[in-house]
């Protein structure tokens, strides 16, 4: 009983839009968390949805806010200056945590060092998901960020890379160096310390809040037990309409502050680099081929062959919307994605 009480108050903060069709799934898992409910607070933060999405939230009593700028981030920051949790999660609705013992898992480091400021833990493919979803999964991000960011795109790799400064049975603490960042954002059930403020140079992009919480000073906790199911895309068509978006988006910085092009300035030589070799590695096939092979076998699933594919799709997304512009026509977004 002593030790429940010495537990920290959270908060999960859940960004929606016409997310009815998910939406119970991610806070049946919250509710179903081996916790004290009383210590656990729900935020949605909710852009206009016209289906059920508020009278779901409602009905697992979360605490629901309007957010008239729709953008999932814009909706974080406005939960965010509201909640009362020692800690800060920010769960997207198409997300699930995979067991009960996950909030435990996560607090763990706070309660050991109450000065760690990140709280991540893994993503992984849902036992459920289709196939293109579970290869997401297995990559912790899409082909493009992957092969930027590699070898610090997935946490699981980070050793890899960066030095721990403690590791223990559950968790691993890590002080990341300002001139290499990881892929480090704060959505899929990412937790900040409460006395992070997520400031207005990043209200739109969740990878430059994390550099920004990095910036800070903050250790971050990389919890590998605690698994968080994404249900990423819905298929083939899904990916194709949702990176559309966000590649044009980062093109035409209609909804400015979001996207790859706001990043550059905080990017090494290395990773501009291999964002400029993204092209001609998936246009080769061969490189993708080598990686897949890599992947399938690193995951033990074939899903990781949909690596080919899916970077070649990305690039002839790149390429056309770079030539558009190239040629001078210009076309606006579609609906928020």
């Amino acid at each position: 009983m002593k030790l429940r009480n010495q537990l920290p108050r959270v908060s999960f903060i859940i960004a929606t839009l016409n997310a009815a069709h998910i939406l119970s799934r991610c806070l049946m898992a919250i509710k179903n968390q081996n916790y004290p409910q009383s210590k656990v607070e729900i935020i949605i933060s909710d852009g206009g949805s016209t289906d059920n999405t508020v009278k779901i939230a409602k009905k697992y009593y979360a605490k629901v806010i309007n957010n008239p700028e729709v953008l999932h981030e814009h909706g974080k920051s406005r939960a965010a200056k509201i909640a009362r949790g020692d800690i800060l999660f920010y769960t997207d609705a198409d997300n699930v945590l995979a067991h009960q013992n996950w909030l435990n898992l996560m607090v763990r480091p706070y309660m050991d060092n109450p000065k760690v400021m990140g709280f991540l833990p893994q993503t992984i493919p849902a036992p459920d998901s289709n196939a293109i979803d579970r290869y997401l999964g297995y990559l912790f991000t899409d082909p493009l960020t992957w092969f930027i960011y590699y070898p610090a795109a997935n946490p699981m790799d980070y050793d890899n890379v960066y030095t721990p400064i403690v590791k223990t049975k559950t968790y691993t603490l890590y002080k990341f160096p300002k001139d290499n960042y990881p892929l480090f954002g704060l959505s899929q059930g990412v937790g900040t310390h409460k006395d992070y403020k997520r400031d207005s140079s990043v209200r739109a992009d969740d990878l430059l809040a994390g550099i920004k919480l990095i910036e800070y000073g903050g250790l971050v906790a990389y919890v590998p037990e605690a698994g968080v199911y994404h249900y990423h895309v819905t298929g083939f068509s899904n990916f194709m309409r949702k990176y559309s978006w966000r590649i044009k988006n980062n093109f035409t910085q209609e909804i400015k502050g979001m996207g790859l092009v706001n990043r550059l300035k905080f990017f090494p030589p290395q990773k501009k680099l291999r964002m400029y070799l993204f092209l001609p590695y998936a246009f080769s096939l061969v490189f993708p081929i080598v990686d897949a092979i890599r992947l399938s076998v690193k995951y033990r699933d074939l899903v990781m062959f949909w690596h080919i594919p899916m970077s070649f799709v990305m690039a002839i997304i790149i390429a056309k919307e770079a030539g558009t512009r190239a040629l001078g026509i210009h076309t606006r977004l579609t609906n928020y994605s």
